[in-house]
């Protein structure tokens, strides 16, 4: 069971579990130099195969960090599990993609 971050031209592709036995630290802190090359996060969420809530944090932090740090954050395949979480937290508005 880990998480796998890995970075693309225009963001981030997370694969495997995102839960509070997988996550590290703050992606801004640990990967602040490649992160400031990017002026939209594009977050590529297909590859996850299992969040909690503690993951769903983790991703309300970067959405956080994200805006602090004044990038555009945009998420990509948001996996239903995560919708569930975030319905039931009332934060699915954090959760809005452009794609059907």
């Amino acid at each position: 069971m880990s998480l796998s971050i890995t970075f693309t031209t225009d963001g981030l592709l997370l694969s495997g579990v995102l839960n509070n036995q997988t996550i590290q630290r703050d992606l801004f802190v640990s990967h602040k130099r490649e992160l400031a090359l990017l002026s939209t996060l594009k977050i590529d969420l297909q590859g996850l195969t299992n969040i909690d809530s503690a993951g769903l944090a983790w991703l309300l932090n970067l959405f956080r960090d994200a805006r602090t740090a004044k990038k555009t954050l945009a998420w990509d395949h948001i996996p239903d599990k995560l919708l569930q979480l975030a319905r039931l937290s009332s934060a699915e508005s954090f959760f809005v993609t452009s794609q059907p």
